[in-house]
């Protein structure tokens, strides 16, 4: 569990990093309304600091969020105070009856939960579809290899008010694993707290998830990204309707 996003970077990530679950959010009400569905439980897996769970919420909408990372609950409660949340791992989750269920940002990757396998993220799917009503709805994106570009090796810096953030990811071809080394830099008073935090994904084909979702009876739709928001490099996204 150490390394799930603590206050420092559940901070930086609420504040710099929310337009993909923002327009991953607009996106789902679109498709909810346009099955007909104005009211009923949305399910928020890795739901962050809530930015999706609010804006469903705020369009009138139940909804629960649930993420491994305590910092990041705290911040969801605050904004969405109407939502409902848990501290747990989206892997070991049970899922009560809804009409749609996210999975936005890569969170089926995370190597958080050391029980994480293919077999435990296709279940995740799978007891997705069994909570879902009929027309209900499943949104998700993931990491596939390549997601890296080229050596396998990239370095990035972020700034914002009063943060910074500093990131080396490295991709093992071979191993279809990303290893993320970040730093973060947040003002407290007059100086600037650092912190530092390891994230491991498990690298998962799009083409895997695709057959896992038809397979467990899905009609897929493939997305190049949320709205206006496209996904990066070695990314891949479905919306996954239930029709029975």
């Amino acid at each position: 569990m150490e390394g799930a996003y603590r206050e420092d970077l559940a901070f930086i990530h609420d504040a710099g990093h929310g337009d993909f679950a923002r327009a991953a959010a607009g996106v789902l009400q679109v498709e909810l309304r346009g099955r007909g569905w104005e009211r009923g439980l949305v399910i928020d897996l890795g739901c962050g600091s809530g930015i999706l769970a609010g804006q469903l919420s705020d369009c009138g909408f139940d909804v629960l969020g649930i993420d491994i990372s305590e910092a990041m609950i705290a911040l969801a409660r605050q904004r969405v105070p109407k939502g409902a949340f848990r501290v747990q791992s989206l892997l070991a989750a049970d899922l009560p009856p809804c009409i749609a269920v996210a999975a936005v940002g890569e969170c089926l990757n995370y190597l958080f939960d050391p029980g994480h396998s293919l077999e435990a993220v296709r279940q995740v799917l799978v007891r997705s579809y069994a909570a879902l009503a009929a027309k209900g709805l499943l949104i998700l994106d993931g990491a596939e290899p390549g997601r890296v570009p080229g050596p396998g090796r990239s370095k990035t810096f972020v700034e914002g008010d009063g943060w910074a953030v500093f990131a080396t990811a490295v991709e093992d071809r071979q191993q279809a694993l990303l290893t993320r080394q970040i730093t973060s830099f947040r003002k407290v008073g007059e100086l600037y707290r650092r912190d530092h935090e390891v994230h491991r994904l498990r690298l998962v084909p799009g083409a895997q998830v695709l057959s896992w979702l038809q397979e467990i009876g899905f009609e897929v739709q493939a997305l190049t990204g949320y709205g206006p928001v496209p996904f990066r490099q070695g990314g891949a996204g479905f919306l996954a309707a239930k029709l029975e």
